[in-house]
């Protein structure tokens, strides 16, 4: 760089963010810039990025405050009482426009409306660039277990000194210690009110690395029952290691573990398999939706014969590979479901009822997979069977007229002015209260209802 670019390069570096900073930097050749001066390049960009969602938080904020967000038709009779959060409507107005999940959009819009009216000093140490989105959003996870705004501003202005020198996860343990002290009464009430909402998540996929078809689970709960769980798989697994097997521990303790699945899932039972054994010993699985628990992926008929090798569709979780399917496939008695009814079976109840019969939520389970709001990725054996054209309105109880609908997306769809319609080819547009189109193409897996060349089936184990 010339000397007046060296001259600029110091008056520049250490600026505040904003916009005249943000011109510097791009118009910056990094090619000219030394290696120890990238570094604080790469900083300054860090502090401009803080800036920047600032002002993101304070747009979110400000869309809560909107009459659109602010209004729920719901109506007063309604039997499960509903407290109405502008922040629902709001965050799923932002996760059709950023094609974010709904709930990541929720909660950016739940943090965005604290961090404004709650904890104004992380907001502003996150404009001003000493902090990051990341530890922002964490000072606001971590304080919203207190009882009042006058704690959380405690609790803030005891970390928030140290914040910028700090990792997240320094912070984070500053963050969780302040809490506790704050009032450890009621801490104590919380752990023992959060053992309750102990549980296990459903399959994941994985971080990206190469890794296609392989899930991760989270389980969740007290810390001592976790280290239980744990010490005796890993003693399971130290056993057969040492019998001779040449699988690894960590291969040991997760096959011993999922073991536990298939053969549930093969016998009805959970735990022992021995019909003499109590109550206590053994738990008998419940069906979904009329059906018996079973693990259900959708394959091609074509690759499931080996001419090709298109990916399956494991339920609940997404597409794994050709073998993968076929292996599932084929390790035991399965049956299929083609891409048209078969058995002159009929799927359009007409007006004959409101509540779906088994065979049809089946069917409908199996096309839409996750729930049809276009972010929403639950899985449909989770979700609520909804009337497009409403039952009330003249639709009817058919294939083409129901779909899958996440709790929270079916009560939006009814009470949170989001509306739709259906085109001739079959894609819904979803409409938001704010007036914007997103579209949802008709199943998901493929065309299930109708004649297709490379016929579909979904394999599933036999039902007990």
């Amino acid at each position: 760089m010339s000397e007046a670019d060296d001259v600029e390069f110091d008056r520049m570096i250490d600026a505040p963010p904003g916009p005249e900073l943000a011109a510097w930097l791009c118009t910056l050749d990094v090619n000219e810039v030394s290696a120890h001066d990238l570094v604080s390049v790469a900083a300054a960009w860090e502090r401009h990025k803080a800036f920047t969602d600032a002002r993101m938080v304070q747009a979110l904020a400000e869309l809560t405050e909107r009459p659109e967000y602010q209004q729920c038709t719901c109506p007063t009779d309604i039997e499960t009482p509903h407290t109405h959060r502008a922040v629902e409507p709001a965050g799923d107005e932002v996760s059709l426009a950023l094609a974010w999940s709904p709930g990541r959009a929720r909660h950016q819009v739940s943090v965005a409306t604290e961090l404004c009216d709650d904890l104004p000093a992380t907001l502003a140490a996150l404009e001003d660039g000493l902090i990051d989105y990341d530890k922002a959003r964490l000072i606001a996870d971590r304080t919203r277990c207190l009882t009042s705004v006058e704690l959380r501003r405690r609790v803030e202005s005891r970390v928030l000194g140290r914040a910028p020198r700090q990792t997240r996860a320094q912070l984070d343990h500053a963050l969780r210690r302040e809490v506790i002290a704050a009032d450890p009464e009621a801490a104590e009430q919380r752990r023992r009110t959060a053992s309750e909402q102990r549980r296990m998540s459903r399959p994941e996929p994985a971080a990206p690395g190469g890794d296609d078809g392989m899930a991760r689970i989270e389980l969740y709960g007290p810390a001592e029952d976790l280290a239980a769980l744990y010490t005796a798989v890993d003693a399971a697994a130290r056993h057969i290691r040492g019998q001779g097997d040449r699988r690894t521990l960590d291969q040991l303790r997760f096959d011993i573990l999922t073991g536990l699945g298939w053969t549930a899932l093969d016998t009805g039972h959970l735990g022992c398999c021995n019909p003499t054994c109590t109550q206590s010993q053994h738990h008998r699985l419940a069906t979904m939706h009329g059906n018996a628990a079973t693990v259900h992926v959708t394959v091609p008929a074509s690759t499931l014969l080996g001419t090709d090798d298109h990916p399956g569709h494991l339920h609940g979780f997404g597409p794994i590979t050709a073998e993968a399917s076929r292996r599932i496939s084929t390790e035991g008695p399965w049956r299929r479901l083609l891409t048209e009814p078969t058995g002159g079976q009929l799927l359009d109840y007409g007006r004959t009822t409101y509540h779906p019969p088994a065979s049809l939520t089946a069917f409908v389970t199996a096309r839409d997979a996750t729930c049809r709001f276009p972010t929403c990725n639950h899985t449909a054996r989770s979700g609520d069977i909804d009337h497009k054209q409403p039952y009330d309105r003249g639709g009817d109880t058919s294939a083409t007229n129901t779909w899958v609908l996440h709790g929270g997306h079916h009560f939006g769809k009814t009470h949170h002015r989001f509306t739709i319609h259906t085109d001739a080819d079959g894609t819904t547009w979803w409409t938001t209260p704010a007036g914007h189109t997103y579209p949802v193409e008709p199943e998901s897996l493929g065309p299930l209802a109708t004649v297709a060349p490379a016929t579909h089936v979904v394999a599933e184990p036999a039902p007990f």
